[in-house]
């Protein structure tokens, strides 16, 4: 099979099924489209998808990248696997709710208002703009980003491995709300770097925390911590006072 592509807009009331050998594109990138049912993928390398309104992913399984646009918001009926890099755009004022059984291997939010993405490995964020809140989930590995993070709300990141790692260290994130660490397996080591000021929300690790920050450092949940903890803030204060804190390793602070 050849790839599939489109020159008119496409208006579908049902089901969209689209397959190609593994080696071939998909294509439908007019904005135009309405697909009004779900979106399942059979199979596919590099597939572009853009709707007008909102938009449902059947699943499927795509072998290359994966971009998806919306005016609208961004869900799904059934779980994706996606080999490249899956970027999505749904606008900042729509909500983007990825939370099936994932296997993805970078994900970047071109923008969305409220965004939860749930991976059943571990995932790599690429360069996001999140309007909303932003939770992230990783059920059997770590969770890290390879591009600046950008979080007008607040963002849970969760990774329930036993010994899994977060490592949020892109010099460019700027996480304006509260950022809470979780993990049902227990932590290992967390870390994270802020533009701006950071608040850190409730927190239990076995290893080290480090925080980088470009402004103050407060703390709005307790701070568990086996390891070592490390607290960057260079000329602003950081002030770290629930009644809760445990700091079993040493604690620097610059």
């Amino acid at each position: 099979m050849l790839g599939i592509t489109q020159s008119g807009d496409l208006s579908i009331g049902g089901t969209t099924d689209l397959g190609v050998n593994i080696a071939n594109d998909i294509l439908l990138d007019r904005a135009g489209n309405d697909f009004v049912g779900g979106v399942f993928i059979t199979s596919g390398k590099n597939v572009t998808l853009v709707d007008a309104n909102t938009l449902d992913l059947a699943g499927g399984t795509v072998s290359g990248n994966l971009s998806v646009t919306a005016n609208g918001a961004i869900t799904q009926s059934g779980s994706l696997a996606v080999t490249g890099t899956t970027t999505l755009a749904a606008g900042a004022a729509n909500d983007i709710t990825l939370n099936n059984a994932n296997n993805f291997s970078t994900v970047a939010i071109t923008s969305g208002n409220n965004v939860t993405l749930v991976d059943s490995n571990g995932i790599d964020l690429g360069a996001s703009n999140v309007s909303g809140n932003f939770d992230v989930m990783a059920t059997t590995g770590n969770i890290s980003n390879s591009g600046a993070l950008l979080v007008t709300g607040n963002s849970t990141f969760t990774a329930d491995a036993a010994g899994a790692n977060i490592i949020l260290g892109n010099a460019g994130n700027n996480f304006a709300g509260t950022v809470t660490f979780a993990g049902a397996g227990g932590l290992n080591d967390v870390t994270i770097t802020d533009l701006s000021a950071l608040d850190l929300g409730g927190l239990t690790l076995t290893g080290n925390l480090l925080v980088t920050a470009g402004g103050a450092v407060t703390d709005s949940g307790n701070l568990v911590i086996g390891g070592t903890t490390t607290v960057t803030a260079t000329g602003f204060n950081v002030t770290l006072d629930q009644a809760g804190n445990d700091f079993t390793g040493p604690v620097g602070v610059t």
